[in-house]
Protein backbone atom coordinates (compact mmCIF):
# COMPACT_ATOMS: atom_id res chain seq x y z
CA UNK A 1 0.00 0.00 0.00
CA UNK A 2 2.81 2.40 0.98
CA UNK A 3 4.63 1.64 -2.28
CA UNK A 4 1.49 2.37 -4.29
CA UNK A 5 1.11 5.75 -2.58
CA UNK A 6 4.78 6.58 -3.25
CA UNK A 7 4.35 5.57 -6.90
CA UNK A 8 1.21 7.71 -7.26
CA UNK A 9 2.99 10.72 -5.73
CA UNK A 10 5.95 10.19 -8.05
CA UNK A 11 3.64 10.11 -11.10
CA UNK A 12 1.97 13.35 -9.95
CA UNK A 13 5.35 15.06 -9.47
CA UNK A 14 6.60 13.97 -12.91
CA UNK A 15 3.34 15.01 -14.58
CA UNK A 16 3.46 18.43 -12.94
CA UNK A 17 7.07 18.87 -14.01
CA UNK A 18 6.19 18.06 -17.62
CA UNK A 19 3.26 20.49 -17.57
CA UNK A 20 5.46 23.25 -16.16
CA UNK A 21 8.15 22.55 -18.78
CA UNK A 22 5.59 22.90 -21.58
CA UNK A 23 4.46 26.26 -20.29
CA UNK A 24 7.88 27.89 -20.18
CA UNK A 25 8.34 30.25 -23.18
CA UNK A 26 11.37 29.59 -25.38
CA UNK A 27 11.02 32.96 -27.13
CA UNK A 28 12.53 35.54 -24.78
CA UNK A 29 12.67 39.33 -25.16
CA UNK A 30 15.54 40.94 -23.28
CA UNK A 31 17.81 43.96 -23.87
CA UNK A 32 15.93 44.84 -27.09
CA UNK A 33 16.63 41.39 -28.56
CA UNK A 34 14.07 38.66 -29.21
CA UNK A 35 15.68 35.21 -29.04
CA UNK A 36 13.77 32.04 -29.86
CA UNK A 37 15.85 29.05 -28.80
CA UNK A 38 13.26 26.53 -30.00
CA UNK A 39 13.49 27.70 -33.63
CA UNK A 40 17.04 29.05 -33.65
CA UNK A 41 16.78 32.73 -34.52
CA UNK A 42 17.01 36.18 -32.95
CA UNK A 43 15.84 39.67 -33.97
CA UNK A 44 16.63 43.20 -32.82
CA UNK A 45 13.53 45.08 -31.68
CA UNK A 46 13.34 48.89 -31.72
CA UNK A 47 12.34 50.89 -28.64
CA UNK A 48 9.03 51.94 -30.19
CA UNK A 49 7.58 48.42 -30.03
CA UNK A 50 5.73 46.56 -27.28
CA UNK A 51 6.65 42.86 -27.27
CA UNK A 52 4.65 39.89 -26.03
CA UNK A 53 5.87 36.28 -26.07
CA UNK A 54 3.82 33.15 -25.42
CA UNK A 55 3.85 30.03 -23.32
CA UNK A 56 4.59 26.76 -25.07
CA UNK A 57 3.41 25.20 -27.23
CA UNK A 58 2.39 28.01 -29.58
CA UNK A 59 2.69 28.69 -33.31
CA UNK A 60 2.70 32.39 -32.45
CA UNK A 61 6.19 33.12 -31.14
CA UNK A 62 5.93 36.86 -30.54
CA UNK A 63 3.45 39.70 -31.01
CA UNK A 64 4.68 43.28 -31.47
CA UNK A 65 2.67 46.49 -31.61
CA UNK A 66 3.98 49.98 -32.23
CA UNK A 67 3.79 52.40 -29.30
CA UNK A 68 3.63 55.68 -31.25
CA UNK A 69 1.88 55.71 -34.62
CA UNK A 70 -0.26 57.84 -36.94
CA UNK A 71 -4.06 57.66 -37.16
CA UNK A 72 -6.24 58.79 -40.06
CA UNK A 73 -7.44 62.41 -39.42
CA UNK A 74 -11.08 61.48 -40.03
CA UNK A 75 -10.87 58.69 -37.46
CA UNK A 76 -9.21 61.08 -35.02
CA UNK A 77 -12.00 63.60 -35.48
CA UNK A 78 -15.07 61.36 -35.61
CA UNK A 79 -13.90 58.08 -34.11
CA UNK A 80 -13.86 54.63 -35.67
CA UNK A 81 -11.69 51.56 -36.17
CA UNK A 82 -8.05 51.74 -37.23
CA UNK A 83 -5.06 49.42 -37.50
CA UNK A 84 -2.10 49.72 -35.14
CA UNK A 85 1.17 48.81 -36.93
CA UNK A 86 1.81 45.22 -35.91
CA UNK A 87 4.44 42.50 -36.36
CA UNK A 88 3.66 38.86 -35.61
CA UNK A 89 6.19 36.03 -35.70
CA UNK A 90 5.06 32.45 -36.26
CA UNK A 91 6.97 29.18 -36.53
CA UNK A 92 6.15 25.51 -37.03
CA UNK A 93 7.64 22.25 -38.24
CA UNK A 94 7.79 22.18 -42.04
CA UNK A 95 9.61 19.96 -44.55
CA UNK A 96 8.66 21.74 -47.78
CA UNK A 97 10.45 24.58 -49.57
CA UNK A 98 9.74 28.31 -49.34
CA UNK A 99 8.27 28.15 -52.85
CA UNK A 100 5.93 25.38 -51.69
CA UNK A 101 4.72 27.51 -48.78
CA UNK A 102 4.19 30.53 -51.03
CA UNK A 103 2.16 28.41 -53.43
CA UNK A 104 0.01 27.07 -50.57
CA UNK A 105 -0.58 30.65 -49.39
CA UNK A 106 -1.62 31.83 -52.86
CA UNK A 107 -4.00 28.89 -53.29
CA UNK A 108 -5.45 29.52 -49.83
CA UNK A 109 -6.18 33.16 -50.71
CA UNK A 110 -8.03 32.05 -53.85
CA UNK A 111 -10.02 29.37 -52.03
CA UNK A 112 -10.55 31.50 -48.87
CA UNK A 113 -9.56 28.56 -46.67
CA UNK A 114 -6.44 26.70 -45.57
CA UNK A 115 -5.37 23.60 -43.66
CA UNK A 116 -2.16 25.36 -42.61
CA UNK A 117 -2.51 26.88 -39.14
CA UNK A 118 -0.08 29.76 -39.74
CA UNK A 119 -1.79 30.80 -42.97
CA UNK A 120 -5.13 30.76 -41.18
CA UNK A 121 -3.73 32.93 -38.38
CA UNK A 122 -2.48 35.56 -40.86
CA UNK A 123 -6.07 36.80 -41.10
CA UNK A 124 -5.98 37.25 -44.88
CA UNK A 125 -8.24 34.47 -46.11
CA UNK A 126 -11.40 36.58 -46.33
CA UNK A 127 -10.19 39.93 -47.70
CA UNK A 128 -6.54 39.33 -48.57
CA UNK A 129 -4.94 39.69 -52.01
CA UNK A 130 -1.49 38.66 -53.22
CA UNK A 131 0.48 41.55 -54.76
CA UNK A 132 4.07 40.45 -55.44
CA UNK A 133 7.00 38.45 -54.08
CA UNK A 134 10.79 38.27 -54.26
CA UNK A 135 13.82 36.67 -52.64
CA UNK A 136 16.46 38.27 -50.43
CA UNK A 137 19.49 36.97 -48.52
CA UNK A 138 19.90 38.09 -44.89
CA UNK A 139 23.01 37.01 -42.98
CA UNK A 140 23.47 34.13 -45.45
CA UNK A 141 19.86 33.05 -44.91
CA UNK A 142 17.51 32.79 -47.91
CA UNK A 143 14.31 34.70 -47.25
CA UNK A 144 11.16 35.01 -49.36
CA UNK A 145 9.39 38.38 -49.15
CA UNK A 146 5.68 38.51 -50.04
CA UNK A 147 3.60 41.66 -50.30
CA UNK A 148 -0.14 41.32 -49.80
CA UNK A 149 -3.02 43.63 -49.02
CA UNK A 150 -6.17 43.29 -46.96
CA UNK A 151 -9.13 45.40 -48.08
CA UNK A 152 -11.48 47.02 -45.60
CA UNK A 153 -14.50 49.31 -45.43
CA UNK A 154 -14.77 51.06 -42.07
CA UNK A 155 -17.68 53.09 -40.82
CA UNK A 156 -16.78 56.28 -39.01
CA UNK A 157 -18.54 56.69 -35.66
CA UNK A 158 -22.12 57.53 -36.67
CA UNK A 159 -22.99 59.37 -33.45
CA UNK A 160 -20.24 61.92 -33.99
CA UNK A 161 -21.12 62.40 -37.65
CA UNK A 162 -24.85 62.61 -37.07
CA UNK A 163 -24.82 65.07 -34.20
CA UNK A 164 -28.46 65.97 -33.50
CA UNK A 165 -29.71 64.99 -36.94
CA UNK A 166 -32.46 62.40 -37.18
CA UNK A 167 -31.34 61.24 -40.65
CA UNK A 168 -28.59 58.88 -39.50
CA UNK A 169 -28.26 57.04 -42.82
CA UNK A 170 -27.42 60.25 -44.68
CA UNK A 171 -24.61 60.91 -42.19
CA UNK A 172 -22.84 57.56 -42.59
CA UNK A 173 -19.33 57.80 -44.01
CA UNK A 174 -16.92 54.99 -44.74
CA UNK A 175 -13.18 54.74 -45.23
CA UNK A 176 -12.53 52.29 -48.07
CA UNK A 177 -8.87 51.37 -48.22
CA UNK A 178 -6.48 48.51 -47.44
CA UNK A 179 -3.69 47.36 -45.16
CA UNK A 180 -0.27 46.47 -46.57
CA UNK A 181 1.04 43.14 -45.29
CA UNK A 182 4.68 42.14 -45.63
CA UNK A 183 5.13 38.41 -45.07
CA UNK A 184 8.64 36.96 -44.77
CA UNK A 185 9.32 33.22 -45.05
CA UNK A 186 12.51 31.82 -43.47
CA UNK A 187 13.42 28.13 -43.74
CA UNK A 188 15.35 26.27 -41.09
CA UNK A 189 16.00 22.53 -41.11
CA UNK A 190 12.59 20.94 -40.70
CA UNK A 191 11.05 24.28 -39.68
CA UNK A 192 9.63 27.48 -41.15
CA UNK A 193 9.53 30.94 -39.58
CA UNK A 194 6.93 33.42 -40.85
CA UNK A 195 7.16 37.12 -40.02
CA UNK A 196 4.04 39.18 -40.76
CA UNK A 197 4.30 42.99 -40.59
CA UNK A 198 1.34 45.18 -41.46
CA UNK A 199 -0.21 48.64 -41.22
CA UNK A 200 -2.70 50.84 -43.08
CA UNK A 201 -1.73 51.75 -46.63
CA UNK A 202 -1.60 55.51 -45.99
CA UNK A 203 1.02 54.98 -43.27
CA UNK A 204 3.03 52.25 -44.96
CA UNK A 205 5.88 54.56 -45.98
CA UNK A 206 6.47 55.69 -42.40
CA UNK A 207 6.39 52.11 -41.04
CA UNK A 208 8.19 50.29 -43.85
CA UNK A 209 11.68 51.20 -42.60
CA UNK A 210 10.99 49.78 -39.14
CA UNK A 211 9.56 46.59 -40.64
CA UNK A 212 12.65 46.15 -42.79
CA UNK A 213 15.10 46.95 -39.99
CA UNK A 214 13.63 44.21 -37.84
CA UNK A 215 13.77 41.60 -40.61
CA UNK A 216 17.30 42.64 -41.64
CA UNK A 217 18.49 42.01 -38.07
CA UNK A 218 17.66 38.30 -38.46
CA UNK A 219 20.42 35.98 -37.35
Amino acid sequence: MFRMIRLALLIVIISNSLVMAKKEPTAVYQNKILTDSAFGYSLDIGENWKVKTFKEPNLERAFLQKKNYSVNPMVKTYGGDYTIPTIVIYAQGYDGTLDDFELILKMSLEEHKSDNEIITKLGLLTDGEFVTSGDVVIDSINVSQLILKRNYSRLLASDALMGKSTTAKMSEQYINDHEVHEVYLIKKTGKIIVIQAYCEREFYQENMGEFHNLVLSLR
